[in-house]
């Protein structure tokens, strides 16, 4: 191959293959810049456990739950550009997902009842919050997605009723 050759072949190559380059460069700096930046204040609280108590009824038969949602502190997580506190949480029954207590398994669907956020019973943010009665919502066997139901709709579609809810207050956590 002659020197004009290779020339023609480094620069037809080359560029593009730098072109290629920079535009992942581009791409991937806002995740560069949260990789290195420092990570949020720890909390002082990494722990907690919070005891709740439902009542409601199915189809009239009245059914009491009392159970603890355990939170923990699980380190750090880089979403998008951002480094956040990553919390996990998980009911000492081990009837639920996270924020849900399973309810009723209706066949094609799992109704669930949202106890809150880890957030909100760690006291990390104020945008989470409860107020009011709890939602309910569903979701089919391998979806990930919460789907809210009205109580109209949980009665009339499932005979679901909330009679009545305690819930333990948030924390009070300092983050260092």
């Amino acid at each position: 191959m002659d020197a004009g050759t290779r020339k023609g072949l480094l620069i037809g190559c080359g560029i593009p293959t730098l072109m290629f380059s920079g535009l992942m460069l581009i791409i991937a700096m806002p995740n560069i810049a949260g990789w290195l930046s420092p990570d949020p204040p720890r909390p002082k609280i990494t722990y907690g456990e919070f005891p709740f108590r439902i009542e409601y009824e199915i189809n009239g038969e009245l059914v009491i739950v009392e159970d603890t949602k355990i939170c923990e502190f699980d380190g750090f997580v880089l979403i998008g550009s951002n480094k956040l506190r990553r919390w996990k949480s998980h009911l000492a029954s081990g009837n639920g997902e996270s924020n849900y207590l399973l309810i009723q398994n209706a066949g094609d669907k799992m109704i669930y009842c949202n106890i809150g956020s880890v957030q909100y019973y760690m006291g990390d943010s104020a945008e989470y919050t409860m107020y009011g009665p709890p939602s309910f919502a569903y979701k089919k066997p391998g979806d990930i997605i919460f789907k809210t139901i009205s109580p109209t709709e949980l009665f009339n579609t499932y005979g679901i009723r909330l009679i009545s809810w305690e819930f333990s207050d948030p924390i009070a956590n300092n983050f260092y």
